[in-house]
């Protein structure tokens, strides 16, 4: 799990670093440290990890979270998974807002899908 954790952190400072005018210290810090939590609890033979939170309004401080694994020779039938912290990865990705473009902070649901190889994408859906 160790050496998952440092792939992924190796791996999110060039994704960072191509984005330096948006990405500071701070941001890719927090990713690292969800990422750190989340893989404590992913089983041996995992492929994706996914954290989703709902807010029920716009710029809510709390919300639902969802984490799910999809393992080796079933990735389409995503499973529930424990990590460190239930509570701090969401709250650590609410407070990333403060880094973003006022038009940006308006998200009810943010996806967080990390890959096996430490590629992580981090999508946000806006209201209508």
């Amino acid at each position: 799990m160790r050496r998952f954790v440092l792939a992924v952190a190796a791996a999110l400072l060039p994704v960072h670093a191509s984005l330096a005018q948006q990405a500071s210290v701070s941001q890719v810090e927090a990713i690292n440290s969800i990422v750190r939590c989340m893989a404590q609890g992913l089983p041996a033979d995992w492929t994706s990890a996914h954290m989703i939170v709902k807010l029920e309004h716009a710029g809510d401080s709390t919300g639902a979270v969802q984490y799910l694994v999809a393992r080796k020779d079933a990735d389409d039938n995503l499973e529930s998974f424990k990590p460190c912290d239930s509570d701090e990865p969401p709250s650590v990705l609410i407070g990333l807002r403060q880094f973003e473009p006022a038009e940006r902070r308006g998200w009810t649901t943010a996806r967080l899908v990390l890959e096996r190889d430490g590629n992580f994408r981090l999508n946000y859906d806006f209201p209508k």
